[in-house]
């Protein structure tokens, strides 16, 4: 029994592991398709005062709910002070993990997101 629960311990372990931003590799086909997004959206440092941050546009709300860190931009909108500090890979991971909520579509980004799905 304690062999079992040490197996699921430590794959439930790497499973953690392999879904940090730092160690993820995004889908060859998505990350097109993420690039375009990005493409039409914002540069990965925005922080436009339209409560929108990054290059995927997230909410606040959005970006904490999918793990995200709180990042000073939340609390200085529009203040070119203080950019969206996050990296561009883990922009890319919360956009993966956002697009995998939605059952693998980008309806989070509306049209930009349909126009790049194509």
């Amino acid at each position: 029994m304690t062999r079992i629960l040490a197996i699921a311990v430590s794959a439930a372990l790497l499973g953690t592991a392999a879904s940090s931003a730092d160690t993820w590799q995004p889908p060859t086909a998505w990350l097109a398709q993420a690039m375009c997004v990005h493409a039409k959206e914002a540069p990965w440092n925005a922080n436009t005062g339209n409560g929108y941050y990054g290059g995927f546009q997230f909410t606040r709300q959005t970006w904490l709910t999918l793990g995200g860190a709180a990042d000073p931009a939340f609390t200085h909108p529009g203040d070119p002070a203080f950019p969206f500090a996050a990296s561009k890979q883990e922009q890319l991971y919360r956009a993966w993990r956002l697009w995998r909520r939605d059952g693998g579509t980008w309806r989070s980004w509306g049209a930009v997101g349909r126009a790049c799905s194509r």
